[in-house]
């Protein structure tokens, strides 16, 4: 038996026939930037007279993967209902089925969302608040205007670095708390055990960046509340 041979690079011209075959579906603004990369590339080489056997095999390439990406496209939309007439709107219609499919990191958030905050500082919140009132109140009923506010005063580098260490120790725990209560039946492809295993082994691999992932979230979770206030 002879060996396989490997299948022979496609010429020239058969690349520029793809890509012609390409413009004419309307494919070149699948990716325009990238299209215009392969088709001014497939020029210089045409303008030659020996191509460089490298850079068509870089052509061939590219050019092939830009026809598996945009094939992948068309093939998600198709399963989904939508219209692939028109390859220029097929990123746009990706995109938008991502923002509409719920983040693998949704439950994560759900169960850190509900873990309970430090309760202490709660309570200590809600009486200041009640005092404060009771006081407004009082002051009104007998004709009295409340004081003026303290002026602000610079904060203490030592009580900020325990404010700061605080949080970080509250952060900590909520997400520990959420990583619990991951479902015990969840099977090996459940979205909850996927992102809490993720958590855990970056929690083993860097405590640093997980705080920093866990600020973060909490950025995103405060700019969710203040959205649904407008």
């Amino acid at each position: 038996m002879h060996p396989d041979h490997a299948a022979p690079s496609p010429t020239l011209g058969a690349l520029l026939e793809r890509l012609t075959a390409l413009r004419e579906q309307g494919a070149e603004y699948f990716e325009p930037v990238q299209f215009h990369y392969l088709a001014s590339l497939a020029q210089r080489l045409a303008a030659l007279p020996e191509p460089p056997i490298s850079t068509q095999g870089k052509l061939a390439s590219q050019l092939s993967e830009y026809e598996d990406a945009l094939n992948q496209a068309r093939e998600t939309l198709q399963r989904a209902g939508e219209p692939t007439d028109n390859p220029g709107q097929f990123r746009s219609l990706l995109r938008r089925r991502q923002t509409a499919n719920p983040s693998p990191f949704a439950p994560l958030q759900q169960a850190y969302r509900a873990a309970p905050a430090d309760e202490d500082a709660q309570e200590h919140n809600a009486l200041a608040s009640m005092l404060k009132q009771q006081e407004t109140q009082v002051l009104a009923d007998n004709g009295a205007s409340p004081p003026p506010p303290p002026p602000r005063q610079r904060e203490l580098s030592a009580l900020r670095q325990l404010r700061s260490q605080r949080q970080a120790h509250q952060a900590r725990q909520r997400i520990d708390d959420a990583i619990t209560q991951t479902p015990s039946d969840a099977g090996p492809l459940n979205s909850h055990r996927l992102v809490t295993r993720s958590i855990e082994t970056l929690r083993e691999l860097s405590p640093a960046y997980l705080e920093h992932f866990v600020n973060y979230l909490d950025t995103l979770m405060s700019l969710e509340k203040l959205a649904r206030k407008r």
